[in-house]
């Protein structure tokens, strides 16, 4: 080994693992250019404070090693997150010298679980910012996953969606046919499911965890406000096994017991992960909000459709009788509709 190799920075060595890890067990060459260009490049990187140095290093030698003939790409990781910290509670970096740091395994025999732990780290921003410890979050986390355990619980497998306190559910072939509950209740579970799946799956392909987690909150919020409202049958249960599949990711064990107690057959695992259907998102009625510069001065209840025709939009905003009063005899220089959320600004 030459002196100039023996004094080569250590990242020149971890920078071309992923090449490597392609063909591991060549003992003729470093690896086989064939094997790196099937499985490069990396499609997804992630990683913490070193990661930006790193990715200098790795993509240097990528490009050196290509001009070379040995691959037959230049950019090595096609989408990069470099993850933020977690700061003290006083927004200060955790340090030993400073005595602010966490023990994980603390919190975790403190009660809360790791499940928890794991929900409120996701939920505490977005991966790639800073964020700051919070003892209070942590507790908003734990209720969170015991409302979704107790809305669980309360399920009855017999047919009738919630039970009385100390029945005991039938398990096997002793399972009676599930009841069906309203028809107007389960279109809105269903409404509710499907835009609970929408959501978390849209946000986990975005890596916005915490928006994902604030998703399942609120659905778990609208399954309380509906429960006794004639839901039941199978339709509850398909919503709280969709429930439960879209938290797994978050909080593995309470899911898997959850899906368990749901009664299904199969495991969560096999279960996969839950579709949703768009017909289902579209609601009886919406809200429609009228801003003139900016302020609400009017909202109205309208039909979904109506936002298929924009020019319809202005024309009903425009003749609502506080936005008339209130433009007077001012000029309207624009009319912004913004259908996605069933909003109008008109600025005069």
């Amino acid at each position: 080994m030459t002196r100039e190799t023996d004094t080569m920075d250590g990242f020149a060595c971890s920078s071309w693992y992923l090449l490597r890890y392609a063909d591991a067990h060549n003992s003729q060459a470093a690896w086989d250019p064939a094997k790196a260009n099937y499985w490069n490049p990396v499609d997804f990187y992630v990683g913490g404070e070193h990661s930006t140095t790193h990715m200098l290093y790795v993509r240097f030698w990528t490009m050196v090693f290509k001009d070379m003939g040995l691959t037959n790409f230049s950019e090595p990781i096609t989408k990069f997150l470099k993850n933020g910290q977690i700061l003290a509670e006083d927004g200060r970096k955790m340090s030993k010298s400073l005595g602010n740091t966490i023990d994980p395994l603390e919190i975790i025999d403190q009660g809360y679980g790791a499940d928890t732990l794991r929900t409120f780290i996701l939920f505490m921003g977005p991966p790639e910012g800073d964020a700051s410890w919070s003892t209070r979050g942590l507790g908003g986390a734990y209720r969170f996953l015991n409302r979704t355990w107790n809305l669980i619980q309360e399920y009855d497998s017999r047919g009738e969606p919630f039970s009385e306190a100390g029945t005991t559910r039938p398990s096997g072939p002793e399972r009676t046919p599930l009841k069906n509950g309203s028809s107007k209740a389960n279109q809105k579970l269903k409404q509710i499911t499907s835009r609970m799946v929408k959501r978390v799956t849209q946000d986990l392909e975005e890596n916005s965890f915490n928006t994902a987690i604030a998703a399942l909150m609120e659905a778990v919020n609208e399954l309380y406000l509906i429960k006794n409202d004639g839901v039941g049958g199978e339709s509850w249960r398909e919503a709280l096994s969709a429930l439960v599949r879209c938290l797994a990711p978050f909080a593995p064990h309470i899911a898997c017991e959850c899906y368990e107690i749901l009664g299904f057959e199969e495991s969560i695992e096999e279960a996969g992960w839950p579709t949703w259907n768009e017909a289902d998102l579209i609601a009886d009625k919406v809200e429609l909000v009228v801003q003139v510069g900016g302020k609400v001065r009017g909202k109205a209840t309208v039909d979904p459709k109506l936002f298929d025709d924009t020019k319809a939009v202005e024309d009903f905003a425009l003749a609502l009788e506080n936005v008339k009063s209130f433009i007077g005899d001012k000029e309207v220089k624009r009319v912004i509709v913004i259908s996605g959320r069933h909003l109008v600004n008109i600025v005069i």
